[in-house]
């Protein structure tokens, strides 16, 4: 589809009649229309939806839709009319689509029609125009873009911040890639559960009355294909993440295959950094044993030269040194108030005891210095004792030292050779761990899919074999052998059906997440991965700590995460797909479409508004823009060679805008 002009007559500030001419030109497919806040460029946009679904998203006063200056200007008994028409060319074909709301005065107030008149018409190969039926127009409308889709093509700020978490994206993505009418299909045949379905209908319309045995073997079957319904979504999901881990393990295995020498230089530097730690540990536990050894011998083993002198001279010295070791002054005098030794002996004034405590008073200090110079020998002898072994511990330790020091420096050398010639190359280790844990779920989830599979055939021969028995017990009359036939034919054709919509499906939501993360990575200037689920829910993965985790998203990332999803989106519709079940196969191909933008570069940053700018003309068919100048100035210099059509917003007022 392209579209190739929007006309507006009186439609909110756009006054009297506006026309824009869209360019068509598929080497310069881009038409910018620039203005900035307030200028009017969500009313463009909401211009085509009105004329597409009848349907608008203002703030204010969303239901009316009349220029306020041509209302305010109405007296009673006028009439005004708001139209929209918008000229689009959809598989060789012109249409032309209008919707019309006339507004009338009363008494002073201006009030719109309930129901806004919708026409279109084509041109025919003859240049004649062709009104379509009324009943048909909606029908028309939905074949040209269907609603669901809408908001993917016509979107603004709001809408394009939650474009890839709706609730209706799996739907809306099968419609866009042609898989809605296989879907259809498959649901309007149904099966035997669901007895509005044709299945349901064939089987309800057999003859089991009073046959208990006959509905017990339906109600098994119904359970068994409950099950192998709900089976089948886990084995799509977990065959996914199987190819997805295959892939990712194919791109491991090619790095480390081609990075061989630079992964075994790697571990050797691994192991250096390793040996250095624990050398610089045992360099440390030898420098505090050295000071904590220094600290306790250094006085004894330094005063050495000092101790020596006095020690000659002590022995040189002639002292009488009769005293009782440790025996002083006060100790006799207080034995002699107690009046009785503490080995019992009486002492007093005069007798034995009592001169003999006195004459050993000549013996102890301050009377005699020979106690005091034999203890200071004693203690010499004592301090000097360990000097002799503090010099030997001391250079041991010391050596100890220097050999770490020279064994940290070697190391330390061959160290920085291999970084400086693996340097600038891929850190293999991050990658062999991460594919250590790649095997470890591969083998997780081959051993989940068999055992589904296991599950599966479970149900499936439960399935045949109550088959079997319901077909023999209702195989009682000439209408039920008939319906049975055709049941046979309808379950046929939907396991044909369904066979091919799963391997399509699968393929394209691959197809899909290749092409986003194509695009994704010329737009974001990052190192990110988009990855998309069974459910088409979009989410950014980055590696950190060499695991692939989501990471929270900016408003510029997830802007650039949803640019690059519709834009695969649309490089998808672009292409032909064709399944390959049968030996014509089915023609799922789809129309292109344009991508019509409100304010798409907001949050985003100069980077990514370049690369945006860059790859959406080559993607899409057709590109219209609305868009803020400060937001053109980065996007011009990328964009502008591919600008057919260029248009300005002029602000004459709150109410009024012209488009020149």
């Amino acid at each position: 589809m392209l579209i190739k002009s929007l006309r507006m007559e009186n439609f909110r500030q756009f006054r009297g009649t506006t026309k824009v001419d869209f360019s068509c030109d598929p080497e310069k497919n881009v038409t910018i229309i620039l203005g900035d806040n307030t200028f009017g460029k969500t009313t463009l946009l909401q211009a085509f939806n009105w004329c597409f679904y009848g349907k608008v998203n203002f703030d204010q006063r969303p239901d009316f839709l009349l220029n306020y200056e041509l209302a305010a200007e109405m007296r009673s008994g006028e009439q005004k009319v708001v139209e929209v028409e918008i000229t689009v060319l959809h598989n060789g074909i012109e249409y032309f689509i209008t919707r019309t709301q006339r507004y009338n005065c009363s008494n002073g107030n201006v009030r719109g029609e309930s129901v806004p008149v919708i026409k279109v018409s084509y041109k025919q190969g003859d240049g004649q125009t062709e009104s379509v039926k009324a009943s048909q127009v909606e029908k028309v409308i939905n074949n040209i873009l269907p609603e669901d889709l809408s908001s993917y093509f016509f979107f603004d700020t709001e809408r394009v911040s939650s474009i890839s978490s709706r609730k209706d994206v799996a739907e809306a993505v099968k419609g866009l890639l042609g898989l809605s009418i296989m879907d259809a299909a498959i649901k309007h045949l149904g099966d035997r559960t669901k007895k509005t379905t044709v299945i349901g209908k064939l089987y309800g319309s057999m003859d089991l009355d009073g046959d208990t045995k006959a509905q017990e073997a339906l109600n098994r079957m119904q359970t068994a294909e409950a099950k192998r319904s709900a089976l089948a979504e886990q084995l799509g999901d977990c065959e996914s993440q199987i190819n997805q881990y295959d892939a990712r393990k194919e791109q491991l295995d090619a790095i480390l295959r081609d990075n061989q020498t630079t992964a075994s230089m790697q571990k050797k530097k691994d192991d250096l950094e390793r040996r250095i730690s624990t050398e610089r540990k045992a360099l440390d536990d030898a420098t505090t044993a050295y000071f904590r050894e220094f600290s306790a011998g250094s006085l004894a083993f330094f005063a050495q030269p000092l101790l020596a002198t006095a020690s000659a001279f002590l022995k040189e010295v002639k002292v009488d040194d009769k005293g009782i070791r440790d025996l002083t002054k006060p100790t006799i005098m207080e034995l002699i108030k107690r009046g009785r030794c503490i080995c019992g002996q009486e002492i007093k004034e005069g007798n034995d005891a009592y001169q003999h405590l006195m004459a050993e008073l000549a013996y102890v200090p301050p009377e005699s210095i020979g106690n005091t110079v034999r203890h200071y020998r004693e203690k010499l002898n004592s301090f000097s004792r360990p000097a002799g072994r503090t010099y030997d511990s001391l250079d041991e330790r010391y050596k100890a030292i220097l050999r770490s020091k020279g064994r940290i420096q070697d190391w330390e050398d061959e160290l920085q050779t291999i970084r400086d010639q693996i340097s600038g190359k891929e850190n293999m280790r991050q990658y062999e761990s991460e594919l250590a844990d790649i095997r470890i779920r591969l083998r997780d989830l081959h051993s989940k899919k068999d055992r589904l599979n296991r599950e599966d055939g479970a149900q499936k021969n439960d399935i045949e074999r109550y088959k079997k028995i319901y077909d023999s017990l209702t195989a009682v009359s000439e209408k039920n052998r008939q319906a049975m036939e055709i049941i046979a034919y309808a379950e046929r054709v939907r396991e044909w059906l369904t066979e091919t919509y799963k391997e399509k499906e699968f393929n394209i939501r691959e197809d899909l997440e290749t092409k986003v993360n194509e695009i994704f990575e010329k737009m974001y200037h990052g190192h990110r991965r988009v990855a998309i689920d069974t459910k088409y829910h979009v989410e950014l993965l980055t590696t950190i700590s060499d695991k692939e985790i989501a990471a929270g998203e900016s408003e510029g990332s997830n802007r650039v995460k949803n640019f690059a999803f519709i834009a695969g989106l649309v490089a998808l519709a672009k292409g032909k797909i064709v399944t390959d079940r049968s030996e014509n196969g089915i023609n799922l191909s789809s129309e292109p479409y344009p991508l019509v933008m409100d304010a798409p570069f907001s949050n985003a940053d100069e980077t990514h508004t370049a690369n945006i700018s860059k790859v959406l003309p080559e993607i899409a068919e057709q590109v219209i823009m609305f868009v803020m100048q400060k937001d053109w100035n980065y996007a011009e210099p990328v964009m502008n060679e591919r600008v057919g059509q260029r248009y300005h917003l002029v602000k004459i007022s709150e109410t009024l805008t012209r488009l020149n």
